[in-house]
């Protein structure tokens, strides 16, 4: 089964498939498959500014009244005529083909669940490519909205605990991403800079560093997750002492390990009394059967001297 990703992707010959809320990246990729086919220039034209008009010429009308004299001779009157397709020059049919082939590849990318909502019957490129824009992008309120929580994310962005460094830098790109989508731009050296404050406190020897030694005006975002990366060992046995340190201090931790230790020699001690109790009852019962014998051999004595 082909996969939602590859889908996404598309490829040389089959145009992406567009999902809900993956406007922005089905847009730049589709764009960059019309501008890979041999008659791209034609099909974007479909999409953003409409299908080709019909080319008309003017004719003279034989049908035109008579003159008002009544005489045969008859006014010169012309009408329009929509000149037929076969008529075209070369460069006019393939606009014309580009508008069939526009519409055509988008009702390729656009699965079931968005087609159903668009009014595609008859409708050309242009309508079907503005009618998309329009569900998947919002009202203006809604996106206003939109950016304004990516900001407050951007604000707000802190590492986890016990978060490695990768996974963090992904989450914070991915971010930086949503933020490039909905055009809200921030300087290099504000991201360097946000990022290296975002970090646990375990960095904060090898941000100081970084800082110091490296121009963040410079180098990208990525040069600085690298750089940082060759720590993470160090960082991670300093994480380890530290979780083992609040552990070992930690009253609940040590309570808890009290009350197990006196559980554990509460169940050693009452199975040495049910061992002991056992040795016991096992002696008591050996003793009782000895007295049964000895009294067994006095009965048959008296037995045997009285008869």
């Amino acid at each position: 089964m082909t996969s939602k990703v590859a889908l996404s992707i598309g490829t040389d010959v089959k145009p992406p498939v567009l999902f809900k809320d993956e406007y922005e990246q089905w847009k730049e990729r589709f764009l960059d498959f019309i501008d890979r086919h041999s008659d791209g220039e034609n099909i974007l034209l479909s999409i953003t500014e409409g299908p080709m008009a019909p080319i008309t010429v003017q004719i003279p009308d034989v049908d035109s009244s008579d003159s008002e004299d009544g005489t045969e001779e008859r006014e010169q009157k012309m009408k329009t005529v929509t000149v037929d397709i076969s008529q075209y020059s070369e460069e006019q049919k393939s606009r014309y083909k580009a508008d069939k082939q526009a519409r055509s590849l988008l009702l390729q990318s656009i699965p079931n669940e968005i087609y159903i909502n668009i009014d595609s019957y008859k409708a050309n490129a242009k309508k079907m490519w503005d009618q998309l824009q329009k569900m998947m992008m919002g009202s203006k309120v809604g996106n206003q909205m939109k950016v304004a929580n990516c900001i407050n994310s951007y604000e707000e962005f802190k590492a986890k605990e016990n978060e490695s460094l990768e996974d963090t830098y992904e989450r914070f790109v991915l971010l930086l991403n949503e933020l490039t989508k909905n055009k809200v731009t921030k300087k290099q050296l504000e991201n360097n800079v946000k990022f290296l404050s975002i970090l646990r406190p375990e960095w904060k020897k090898h941000t100081r560093r970084m800082k110091q030694m490296k121009d963040l005006n410079e180098i990208p975002l990525h040069e600085v997750f690298e750089t940082l990366k060759q720590n993470e060992e160090e960082v991670e046995e300093k994480r380890a002492e530290k979780k083992k340190a609040v552990q070992a201090s930690d009253p609940i931790v040590l309570v808890a390990g009290e009350k197990l230790k006196e559980k554990k020699e509460k169940k050693e001690k009452k199975k040495k009394i049910v061992i002991t109790t056992s040795e016991s009852d096992s002696g008591s019962d050996s003793d009782d059967g000895e007295s049964l014998k000895q009294a067994m051999i006095l009965l048959t004595h008296a037995f045997q001297k009285k008869f």
